[in-house]
């Protein structure tokens, strides 16, 4: 249905659920796809990862400024231009609001929200020089309501990567740049072992009743919402949320 052939797109958190189901689905469409994540071995020089194969497994901490610079610049000089960044990169915690430690607390905006700013930031001024561009920001259902289970300083992250959103598409439109996010519900990847090691499975299980459709969604439904909103299909789409969650959210 999308035809990304030609297009260049950058995915932080590369090896994580969503993120390599967002990978998969864009190699789908012919995208060319740099995968940026910590778990990747070092390298010394960024671009030889870029070069060594589509999808390339380039490593990057979001957290190291300098290491973001490094990767956006690398792949603009192998690959000529960034057309598609997608934010995936995120850790979860599920711990009572009282018990949350200030280091804890800066962790997680750390990796969740300043992370996801200092890709936004680098990969815009490529883009606006391209004069083109999109990126896609994963968010959370519990940055709109407040977590279920997810902690205070996970759902305030996610919060944040909303806002920071919209004010990336109110920056980048006189550009031709849109920025979206997507907040996905519970979604069956190894984060959900973080609420299982917390509340226990069975309760995890129970939790998952609660939705409309009495599942946990799958990492290619969220793809696929991504894709989309990088797409042709979704140009005048900025600024946006898509809820991606089976219908535990419905906002007016």
């Amino acid at each position: 249905m999308f035809d990304f052939h030609g297009k260049v797109v950058l995915v932080t958190g590369a090896n994580g659920g969503i993120g390599t189901a967002t990978t998969e689905a864009f190699l789908k469409q012919g995208a060319r796809v740099v995968g940026c994540d910590f778990a990747y071995p070092p390298v010394a020089d960024p671009a030889s990862a870029i070069l060594a194969g589509n999808p390339a497994k380039v490593h990057m901490d979001v957290t190291k400024k300098a290491q973001v610079v490094s990767v956006v610049k690398a792949t603009v000089k192998v690959l000529g231009k960034l057309d598609v960044v997608v934010n995936a990169a995120g850790i979860l915690r599920s711990k009572a609001f009282t018990e949350i430690t200030e280091e804890e607390w800066d962790t997680m905006l750390n990796i969740n929200l300043r992370g996801q700013f200092f890709v936004c930031q680098e990969a815009l001024k490529v883009m606006m020089e391209q004069k083109a561009g999109c990126f896609v920001n994963i968010a959370s259902f519990s940055g709109e309501a407040g977590g279920i289970m997810a902690a205070v300083d996970y759902s305030a992250s996610k919060a944040g990567v909303i806002c920071l959103t919209k004010c990336l598409a109110k920056t980048g439109a006189a550009f031709g740049i849109r920025a979206n996010s997507v907040a996905p519900g519970g979604v069956d990847t190894k984060m959900l072992d973080v609420y299982k090691a917390a509340w226990g499975e069975e309760h995890v299980t129970e939790v998952s009743h609660m939705n409309p459709m009495g599942r946990w969604g799958r990492p290619e439904e969220v793809a696929s919402g991504v894709v989309f909103l990088a797409s042709d299909e979704a140009s005048f789409v900025t600024g946006a949320c898509l809820d991606i969650n089976g219908g535990i959210l419905m906002n007016p």
